[in-house]
């Protein structure tokens, strides 16, 4: 069963969400060894993907190596600097 790729916005939110989830559970935790997070580097494999018809909207979709639908796949890769805010 083929799957959907995923948005690259959808990609971002999920790494966003693992380094947040990552900070918390050490200060929940109590944990005495914390690291600081540095730039952070994500390198994807995207697809330039048509809904439907020919008119249809154009997608950035991540997809393994070598495409999902044998399409041209492109590598992406963002560096990025966490910014935290203070907790109120």
């Amino acid at each position: 069963m083929a799957h959907e790729p995923l948005s690259l916005a959808d990609a971002m939110d999920l790494v966003r969400g693992e380094v947040g989830k990552a900070r918390i559970r050490a200060e929940v935790l109590g944990e005495e060894l914390r690291f600081s997070v540095g730039t952070v580097e994500v390198d994807f494999f995207v697809q330039i993907i048509r809904d439907g018809k020919d008119d249809g909207e154009i997608k950035l979709g991540v997809v393994e190596e070598g495409g999902s639908k044998g399409g041209d796949t492109h590598r992406v890769k963002f560096p990025l600097t966490p910014v935290f805010e203070p907790s109120p």
